[in-house]
């Protein structure tokens, strides 16, 4: 009961099973998210034929083919993924479970896993990156349209002052 009052993200969510009218628009909202971050059937499909020597056998091809530098941390869309991957695939949470701390660190399962999903999850992961980049946008215009609003009247106030100072010179000239 006292657990209810935390927020934990990989607690799980009610079905809404309740008699209300609540439960469908609970589930059409959580089939929005769940495509949104693209976890979708074929992921989770996917996601059942992975065991934990596969992601050991990626381990060590990391290792061993190239020299790329270490992963950074996870984007939010990945973060976001990942919580929810994690309570839709039981299948992975256990594989996670059995391989991290133990055979290797949870940023590293987490490359590991986002280079085996890849082509299930980079459209979804691109059209995320695009919405952000178009709100980055946005925002970023509203504010030069201010900024410019404000260098225009500047100008104007400087070339009314400049023109009539230059005026009174051409009536001292002539």
């Amino acid at each position: 009961m006292a657990f209810a009052a935390f927020s934990w993200p990989f607690r799980r969510r009610g079905n809404g099973g309740g008699a209300g009218g609540s439960g469908a628009s609970k589930s059409a909202a959580t089939a929005a998210e769940d495509k949104e971050l693209g976890v979708t059937p074929q992921l989770l499909d996917f996601l059942r034929t992975l065991s934990p020597d596969a992601f050991k056998a990626a381990a060590l091809q990391l290792q061993g083919g190239s020299t790329e530098a270490a992963a950074g941390d996870l984007t939010s869309w990945q973060e976001r993924h990942a919580v929810l991957v994690l309570s839709k695939a039981k299948e992975l949470a256990k594989i996670r479970y059995d391989l991290c701390p133990r055979h290797m660190k949870d940023k590293h399962f987490w490359r590991i896993y986002f280079l085996l999903a890849k082509s299930y999850i980079s459209p979804y992961e691109l059209h995320a990156i695009q919405k952000e980049k178009l709100r980055r946008m946005e925002t970023e215009n509203g504010k030069s349209k201010q900024v410019i609003t404000v260098e225009v009247e500047m100008q104007e106030s400087k070339g009314s002052s400049l023109s009539q100072t230059s005026e009174v010179d051409l009536e001292f000239q002539v």
